[in-house]
This record gives C-alpha cells, structure tokens and sequence, in this order.
C-alpha cells in the first residue's frame, strides 16, 4: 500500500511522492504490465487528491511506464516483443561504451576500485545462497547498486544520463528475465566476470563482459515471454 507521509519535506510535493511510490511498484513488478491505475482507487491508497495522483500519471505516461487510454482511463503500460528488443539494442549499444569508461576510471579511482571489490564480494555470497525470493531480492538490489556505480563513473554527460532514464524500463524487466531461479546464478557469474574485467583494468573484456550478459538476459526474456506471455504482454506491438 502507498503512503504519502504528511511529515513530506516542503520542496517535495505530494504528486513526487506519488510518481515516486507508483514508479517504484512497476519497477519491481507489484504492479505488473496491463493493471489498470483507477484514479479513485489511487486517490484512497494515497491519502493525495485527484491533482497531484493525476498529475503523477501524466508523468509516467511521458516516461513510458504508463498508458493514458481514452474512456478507460490509466493503465500500467504493457511490454511488447518490439519494445523489448529495441531497448536490449539500445543497450547494446550504449552500455558496453560506459563499461569501458567505468573500467578506464577505475584505473585511476581507489574508492571506485574499493566499491567494486566490495560488490564482487557480495555477488560471491549471493551465488552461494539458496534460491528463495529473498536471495532473488538481494540480487537485484545489489546489480541495481553496481549499474548505478558503472553509470556514475562514466565520463560522457549525454550517455550517462541516456543509460539513467532507460533505468526504470529496464529494472521492469528484471521480473521476467530472473522467473527462472537458475537465471540468477547466471545472472550473478556475469556480474562477477565483468567486475574481475573492471578490477584487471580490461576494458574490452569488462565490455564484451556486459554485451553478453544483455545478450543473454534478451535470451531469457523472450523464451519466458513465448512460455508464459500473460495479460500484460502486447503481442502485436
């Protein structure tokens, strides 16, 4: 259930805090693809009025994440094969570029080389943890962590803040990437090989390190989308 706290910081207005919560659910998946987002219903889980959740919609419509649908109201946008694909190609070609910035300016960065070494680490015991929700949770939280700290030492201005506004729409997909539990010891031996390739000071290994792990992740994401395709995949889109 959101909660808008009315002990809010003033410089944050109750539609932020309403973008923020709903952006969140989608991005964790409480609110999968395709649920409807009633205003009313919205107006009593938040304590906000019509204003600032309508005004919180508006938002994540312009952000993607939401579908403003004539006499029907908002909706929780739907994924589709195409839109999957074009952002894993997107990705591809934006990511690979950070990794080796990131991996140059480690070279030259003890506390960036000091944060990798300790999310390694924590990668190391997340694989050795029995496959449950919680060790799923863990691990998202922690690539989450580790793809903030590769965007935050990425030199270029225009691709760092291009790979942080494709967050949300790629940590939605995370869902449907890691359904497999198996996926997630996966998952945690790519994020290893390309934080040995950031620490060795290899950029074109910690490059090619991320370009197969999108790669597999598409994989993934597809095989489980043509299994189980559910209401909120949009076939002909």
């Amino acid at each position: 259930m959101i909660a808008v706290p009315e002990e809010a910081q003033p410089d944050v207005s109750k539609a932020d805090l309403v973008h923020r919560r709903l952006k969140e659910e989608i991005e964790l998946g409480e609110l999968a693809p395709g649920t409807p987002l009633s205003e009313l219903a919205l107006v009593e889980r938040t304590g906000a009025s019509r204003t600032p959740v309508r005004e919180a919609l508006r938002r994540l419509a312009a952000e993607g994440l939401v579908d403003l649908v004539p006499r029907q109201g908002a909706r929780v946008s739907r994924v589709s094969l195409r839109s999957v694909r074009d952002l894993f190609d997107f990705r591809s070609l934006l990511e690979p570029a950070a990794m080796r910035q990131a991996t140059e300016a480690a070279a030259t960065d003890p506390q960036l080389r000091r944060s990798v070494t300790a999310m390694r680490a924590e990668f190391a015991r997340v694989v050795r943890r029995a496959p449950s929700p919680a060790r799923s949770r863990a691990f998202y939280e922690l690539a989450d962590r580790f793809d903030w700290a590769i965007i935050g030492a990425t030199r270029n201005e225009h691709l760092r803040r291009t790979i942080a506004e494709l967050r949300p729409h790629t940590a939605r997909l995370r869902n449907l990437s890691h359904v497999d539990p198996h996926r997630v010891e996966v998952s945690v031996s790519e994020h290893l090989r390309m934080c040995d390739a950031l620490l060795a000071g290899d950029a074109d290994e910690a490059a090619a390190a991320i370009a197969e792990h999108l790669a597999q992740s598409l994989r993934t994401i597809f095989r489980n989308l043509a299994q189980d395709p559910g209401d909120g995949l949009d076939v002909l889109g």
